[in-house]
């Protein structure tokens, strides 16, 4: 998994380490594919992968693959 650079993110102010940000997930098996910080991005991103990938807006703890819608 991992975050677009040179994006902006604002800091989870309710979960410290983590980041805001719109995830492109899997819910089974698990996978966090990406991060943006836009929802097009997100959404553009998500039909290229295609299958069961959904996009929510959540917070992202950085260099893990938590991630809460």
């Amino acid at each position: 998994m991992n975050i677009l650079s040179g994006q902006d993110f604002v800091k989870d102010p309710d979960n410290e380490g983590a980041v805001l940000g719109w995830g492109v997930f899997r819910m089974a098996p698990w996978h966090l594919a990406r991060v943006f910080n836009s929802e097009d991005l997100a959404q553009e991103y998500c039909l290229s992968l295609g299958g069961d990938y959904r996009v929510a807006y959540g917070s992202h703890r950085l260099g893990t693959d938590d991630f809460v819608a």
